[in-house]
């Protein structure tokens, strides 16, 4: 009998086992255990799954002294594991009124009823214990076990006669204790190796678009516009996502594809219904045929399309379509990389486009800097010549041909980063005409170690040289002086701008620091903002002013700069 009770609860586990690896591929079941575990519905609907699982066991069990040895715990105890207390006490319940019911008044009917829903309660109360081992497969084995032992000790208190229960406990606790504790380490292991066989496989994927998006950044920095830059992009995605084909769109047309499956689908080609319909709905689609006209068609007839917008600022501007083999297609899998890949881009795309604008308005507001202070050079200027013209013509003349050659140079360059070369040559013009307005009032040291140069915002110097001269050497007693230096030190070039005037008021200071300088005020509260736009907050000027002088010190690091965009 003991050998008949053996054999028959091991092929019960072989069909638990069978039952638990289908489990794993409902899309119900899945979805409680890895995300919804509070909505109650898929709590009530997996109370039925394990009861029924309970049932199947009791159905199944084999007849031993008017018992039934059976493997009915583990359908109970597995729900009470995986779906925590209500779906294991709901799991035990329709299992043991089953059970109750199909022999009532039975000798062990109403043990085996209260055992049942017991064994479903202690799976309840062990799952989040159950979760946080990592050997799921032993605590497992161990809880089984104890709810095994407890039933055995429920059928001794409650089955009469006494002798007829000990006797049949004697007859099935070692095979019911030992297989239904493997059999719930087997179901409880095969859920759990198959979650964390996904958890991997979505790692993965993850990983692999992190991959793709990161490839692909340098190529989509101009947004849609640029073709050999998507190509560029397209063929990077085919390469590393190991797909039939790659195709990306604006609106209108398809701007770049990479993918010998697709055939002779070309550039030219008029948009495919499938990405029509992702443009107006701006949801992912899936297509596996289109008509015989469509420029989908062949490619669709050996392959799966998986089409996905591409967005910025809450507006469909194009589609990122993929195409997979349909034997290897899993849908819910491959929209979710499509669309979490096409989102990505987006992003990408938008923050391109936001970088794009930054620079624009950094050359308006230079612009606007410009406009601002040319004026007034050029009516300072224009005096100084004027002055010269009755009594130094030659002198006059010189002074023009200075001016006509620094506006030239202002006029043509157009560039927001320039050589240190150029820009001293833009100082030193202003200088030689302010010299020639103060002559011997105003003495100008520039030291800058030949070979020094490096790249730096157009129209830095003058406004600072500019501010040192009018608010700082034109207001002492005596002679003003005027020091330019530059040296290289530590990875960059420190460039400082000397005066011996009054100083400036502590609080202009601190507003040209905090950005709070009236708008209609031009020089060191500009040059703090481009600067801090340029190289970051921690590159602002420095100014160290008492009444015996003014220094402002910029700084600019030592790297190639990419802002001289025309």
């Amino acid at each position: 009998m003991v050998f008949e009770i053996f054999k028959n609860i091991i092929l019960n586990i072989s069909l638990l086992t069978m039952i638990a690896f289908l489990l794993t591929r409902i899309r119900l079941v899945k979805e409680f255990i890895t995300l919804n575990r509070d909505k109650l519905p898929i709590q009530l609907a997996l109370c039925v799954i394990f009861g029924l699982i309970g049932i199947l066991s009791t159905y199944t069990g084999i007849g031993v002294n008017g018992a039934i040895a059976n493997t009915r715990v583990v359908g109970v105890l597995a729900g009470g594991l995986l779906g925590g207390p209500i779906v294991g006490a709901g799991a035990g319940l329709i299992a043991g009124v089953h059970r109750c019911l199909i022999d009532i008044g039975g000798f062990t009917a109403a043990a085996c009823a209260v055992s049942t829903i017991v064994e479903g309660m202690i799976g309840g109360y062990f799952s989040k214990r159950l979760k946080r081992l990592d050997d799921k497969w032993g605590g497992a084995f161990v809880v089984a076990a104890l709810a095994e032992f407890i039933q055995m000790g429920i059928i001794l208190l409650i089955a009469r006669p006494f002798e007829d229960a000990w006797v049949l406990v004697k007859t099935i606790s070692l095979p019911m204790i030992l297989f239904n504790s493997l059999g719930t380490a087997i179901f409880i292991g095969i859920f759990d190796s198959v979650f964390i066989e996904q958890d991997r496989e979505a790692s993965n994927r993850v990983r692999r678009v992190l991959e793709i998006a990161d490839r692909c950044l340098p190529y989509l920095r101009k947004g849609l516009y640029d073709r050999q830059n998507l190509g560029e992009a397209v063929r990077i995605i085919h390469d590393l996502s190991s797909v039939s084909g790659v195709v990306i769109t604006d609106r209108t047309e398809i701007l770049g594809m990479a993918g010998g499956a697709l055939g002779g689908l070309g550039l030219s080609a008029p948009l495919p219904a499938l990405i029509r319909k992702t443009l107006c709905t701006g949801e992912v689609q899936l297509s596996e045929e289109a008509d015989p006209e469509d420029p989908f068609s062949d490619p669709l007839k050996k392959l799966t399309a998986v089409c996905a917008p591409l967005t910025q600022r809450g507006e469909v501007i194009g589609t990122l379509t993929m195409f997979i083999r349909k034997f290897k297609l899993t849908r819910e899998v491959e929209c979710e990389f499509v669309g979490g890949l096409a989102r990505l881009f987006s992003t990408q795309i938008e923050l391109s486009q936001l970088e794009y604008q930054k620079k624009l308005l950094q050359k308006a507001e230079f612009a606007a800097l410009q406009s601002q202070i040319n004026p007034h050079f050029l009516f300072n200027a224009l005096n100084t010549i004027t002055s010269f013209c009755r009594e130094k013509p030659e002198r006059a003349r010189e002074l023009l041909i200075v001016l006509s050659s620094y506006f030239r140079r202002t006029l043509q360059t157009g560039k927001v980063m320039i050589s240190l070369c150029e820009e001293l040559n833009h100082v030193n013009a202003y200088l030689e005409l302010e010299k020639a307005r103060f002559e011997e009032k105003l003495q100008i040291e520039t030291d800058v170690p030949e070979g020094l140069d490096c790249t730096v915002p157009s129209f830095i110097l003058q406004p600072i040289v500019e501010n040192a001269v009018r608010h700082g050497a034109r207001n002492v007693t005596g002679v003003g002086r005027i020091a330019i230096r530059a040296r290289q030190r530590q990875g960059e070039t420190v460039i400082s701008v000397n005066d011996n005037g009054p100083g400036i008021r502590r609080e202009i200071v601190e507003r040209v620091y905090s950005g709070t300088m009236d708008e209609n005020h031009v020089g060191l509260s500009n040059i703090q903002k481009r600067l801090k736009s340029i190289y970051g907050e921690d590159r602002g000027l420095i100014i160290d002013t008492s009444p015996a002088g003014t220094t402002v010190v910029i700084r600019i690091p030592n790297q190639p700069d990419r802002r001289n965009e025309r």
